[in-house]
């Protein structure tokens, strides 16, 4: 198993379970050894190339990269090289929908699990929200359906993995310092219709320029999504209203100022929802009962509290400059807006403008804050905090009643934390403990 994370450790324990004797690698030599392992190689170095060679088969979590030492070394050596979805793929006894994309993903899958559940069918939403897919397989044998949302790094180490329904909701630059390419990131998404057959379903944003390349990708039935126009067969919103288009017939499910989440991106998202839930057969009763109740994901654009008239607002899923463009949008209020951390070497300065009209106040934050200076400088003052306590701290003094404070942070969160999930709750928790 290489990668003792989150994935690593959920891959060994299905492994384990299954009887296999397990070899955990990690080069970070500090990591916590896996209690699934009988044996650990921790730390870079030739003892774990060579330990590698003796394999029956190599697990990849999504943070080791294919190219990397450990995997290059099995694949010479003839040892099978796969990923923790499709690990968790072929030990699933239900049938998986699948969501992928460059924003939207989260809160797609969760939005789509509480509508199968809604409809009275037994979904379990795993994969890239945080629950590993093998964790999920485990602890959850028997489902109808397996909700799992896939990020690129782990569609491009799936082999066989085929799910009945598959969603990419959008494209757009990200990751490119692993993939080299949005040619190479978008094959790697691509993958997600790699092996449907004619009876699995296809989902493409009508909307995203970028996505129009995946159509005609997948072996099986190919289905829209637009909010801005009619699709042929799909969901669409151009009327104001949600409506499924199949086999010619229109058929509206609902008004879309009914939707629970605010926001054309959360439309959309609805509309790759309803397409999905489709193929699970959920009527349009049942379809608008979910789409109009579902209370969203932490950490993406969720509201912690008010203090003094100041919406504190906990988006810390935006780890992209898509994410936070659609933060800011969400917003027609002052934004004092924490950003930063590790950088996804973007476009950032695509943003000057949209920062320009929405933000009074920027508050910088780990190891890209000059990066994002520079990007942004003259749309709105900068200010350096470093870290999340002096962040909250500056803009405790700087915001005034009527305000927002957003983290929108728009960068990965590797350089101060261990996932995007740590820092919302970091920051969350100092929010909460802010006295009135």
């Amino acid at each position: 198993m290489a990668g003792l994370g989150r994935s690593g450790r959920a891959a060994a324990r299905l492994l384990s379970e299954k009887g296999f004797i397990v070899t955990g690698f990690d080069d970070d030599p500090s990591v916590e050894e896996c209690g699934f392992c009988a044996s650990h190689r921790l730390g870079g170095g030739d003892e774990p190339l060579a330990a590698v060679t003796s394999l029956e088969g190599l697990i990849l979590s999504p943070g080791v990269p294919p190219s990397s030492p450990i995997p290059s070394a099995a694949r010479a050596a003839g040892v099978p090289v796969i990923g923790e979805i499709e690990l968790a793929w072929r030990n699933a006894m239900a049938p998986v929908l699948a969501v992928t994309g460059s924003n939207g993903k989260t809160t797609t899958a969760e939005w789509l699990g509480h509508v199968l559940r809604t409809a009275g069918l037994k979904a379990v939403v795993a994969g890239n929200v945080g629950y590993p897919f093998s964790s999920a397989v485990l602890d959850h044998p028997d489902p109808d359906w397996y909700v799992v949302e896939v990020s690129s790094y782990q569609l491009e180490t799936t082999k066989d993995f085929r799910p009945a329904g598959a969603a990419v909701l959008n494209l757009t630059p990200d990751h490119l310092l692993r993939h080299g390419s949005m040619e190479k990131y978008r094959a790697a998404k691509a993958r997600i219709f790699a092996n449907q057959h004619s009876e699995d379903l296809a989902v493409i944003n009508m909307d995203d320029p970028e996505s129009v390349p995946l159509m005609g990708l997948s072996r099986g039935v190919e289905c829209y999504f637009s909010i801005e126009r009619q699709v042929p067969s799909g969901a669409d919103a151009a009327g104001g209203a949600v409506c499924m288009v199949f086999d010619g017939t229109r058929t509206e499910v609902m008004k879309a100022r009914d939707l629970s989440l605010p926001g054309a991106h959360n439309l959309a998202n609805a509309l790759a929802v309803a397409c999905l839930a489709s193929r699970a057969g959920v009527p349009p009763e049942a379809l608008a009962a979910g789409l109009s109740s579902f209370g969203g994901v932490p950490h993406r654009i969720e509201k912690v509290r008010t203090l003094r008239g100041v919406d504190w607002i906990n988006d810390s899923k935006s780890t992209n400059q898509d994410s936070l463009r659609v933060a800011l949008l969400s917003f027609d209020r002052p934004i004092v807006l924490i950003a930063g951390g590790l950088s996804k070497k973007t476009a950032y300065e695509d943003l000057r403008s949209l920062i320009s009209g929405r933000v009074k106040q920027i508050v910088l934050i780990g190891s890209a804050s000059a990066e994002l200076e520079e990007a942004w400088r003259g749309a709105a003052p900068c200010l350096h905090a470093g870290t999340m306590e002096e962040a909250v701290r500056i803009c405790r003094e700087t915001a005034v009643e009527g305000d927002i404070v957003l983290l929108s942070p728009a960068c990965a969160s590797f350089d101060q934390y261990r996932d995007f999930e740590e820092r919302g709750r970091h920051f969350r928790s100092l929010v909460e403990a802010m006295e009135p």
